[in-house]
């Protein structure tokens, strides 16, 4: 029983380290971008754009789960031969063959592949990686999103390098409505502090330049972390019970979260807790910066309007 119940310990602490790494592992490549900005990339890469939009990408290869995900979106997943690990949205991409990590790939599974274009993660991919494909003669073109509006954006562009640009222009258009929608409707609306957690052990959060912070921003929240210097941060509990956010919402996987709660609702002395301002969010649609993130900004931003509402109520009484 005791041997039964350490295993369980053991694969459980296992997944949480897996899942720990690999969201923070994407993080620290996306909160250190190379030199070029994604407007200065699409910029250096225009005429590769115009070009294979006079002959689209056939078999295409990803570099990066974020990247295979907006492919799908773009109307372009048919296209692709070959992604790295954790490319699992949608389903469909599970079936695609693993040719490595984003900063591990296996150089004769692409050749084997015979890949007409690569699609390379300018901050997350090895520039020694990228600078071999290209050695071998494979067309490899590479992007970064740092902002919400990038990621319209870099759907369309693969729309154009897929030949698929009339369904990557109506999903873009789409979310480009969506997010203007959402700024419009709460760019008034009485600011609310917050706190995000990535994790617990250690206390994980980031600041105001991470994906998931500017989602907060447009509903607006502020983040009581927003000048952390690095994207993601372990941050104390002392700091935590000392900024006091007025909403805590929960990231991480659902098997973890109710145990994240429980322990939070141990320090009566925090707003969020003595208001019943905790809310557990579905990391999957979080954790990456493409159109499911924006698709569920609606959920979020009622999620903070509860809490808005809830203390404006509270001053009234």
């Amino acid at each position: 029983m005791f041997k039964c119940f350490q295993t369980k310990q053991v694969y459980l602490f296992s997944i949480q380290s897996s899942l720990l790494f690999c969201f923070l592992a994407f993080h620290q490549a996306w909160s250190n971008p190379q030199p070029l900005a994604y407007n200065a990339i699409i910029s250096s890469e225009t005429n590769a754009v115009n070009t294979a939009s006079a002959a689209s990408a056939q078999r295409i290869i990803s570099l990066a789960p974020h990247i295979t995900e907006m492919l799908y979106s773009a109307g372009a997943g048919h296209k692709i031969v070959g992604v790295v690990s954790y490319s699992d949205f949608p389903k469909a991409a599970l079936n695609l063959p693993i040719i490595g990590s984003y900063n591990a790939i296996n150089l004769e599974e692409i050749i084997q592949l015979n890949p007409d274009l690569i699609l390379g993660w300018q901050s997350g991919n090895r520039l020694q990686d990228i600078q071999r494909l290209k050695e071998l003669g494979f067309k490899v073109l590479q992007s970064d999103v740092t902002t919400l509006d990038d990621i319209p954006n870099e759907i369309e562009r693969l729309g154009q390098l897929a030949g698929t640009q009339r369904h990557a222009m109506a999903i873009a258009d789409t979310l480009r409505k969506k997010l203007s929608e959402i700024r419009q409707h709460y760019q008034h609306a009485r600011p609310i502090t917050s706190f995000y957690q990535i994790w617990n052990q250690p206390i994980i959060s980031m600041n105001g330049s991470q994906f998931i912070s500017q989602a907060v921003n447009i509903c607006g929240a502020t983040n009581v972390y927003a000048d952390l210097k690095p994207l993601t941060a372990e941050v104390s509990l002392e700091s935590v019970l000392q900024r006091n956010a007025q909403v805590f919402l929960l990231g991480g996987q659902q098997a973890f979260q109710k145990a994240w709660l429980k322990q939070w609702q141990k320090y009566s002395s925090l707003q969020a807790v003595k208001h019943q301002q905790i809310y557990l969010l579905d990391n999957n649609l979080y954790q990456r910066p493409t159109a499911r993130l924006i698709n569920a900004l609606p959920d979020l931003c009622q999620k903070i309007e509860m809490a808005r509402k809830h203390y404006q109520t509270q001053v009234l009484k």
